[in-house]
């Protein structure tokens, strides 16, 4: 495998997480912030910031790729989501289940 395959499949990876569009994330994010700026007198510790700034992206992530293998079988055939990674099988089921935590 060379460089620009490798480049591909975590650009796929990417896709299937939607990291290429963070207003998700930015959605789940703000109410997240303005809770810890108020819990923590609108100087909230910095480790807790991070903590939950990555919890935010995780989950957001993760619940784009639960909901894209629900429903693997019917982005093909919708135009919206025909070229999401999992119908154009830029990304395979299989590997995924492989990939996943036990």
């Amino acid at each position: 495998m060379n460089l620009q395959q490798i480049s591909e499949k975590i650009n796929g990876y990417e896709r299937l997480m939607r990291l290429d569009k963070p207003i998700g994330i930015l959605l789940l994010l703000w109410p997240t912030m303005w809770a810890l700026l108020i819990a923590g007198n609108g100087r909230p510790d910095w480790v807790i910031v991070v903590i939950f700034l990555t919890g935010t992206v995780l989950m957001r992530s993760a619940g784009c790729v639960m909901n894209d293998i629900a429903d693997h079988r019917y982005d093909g055939l919708v135009a919206r989501t025909q070229h999401r990674p999992l119908p154009s099988n830029e990304v395979s089921k299989k590997r995924l289940m492989y990939l996943r935590c036990y």
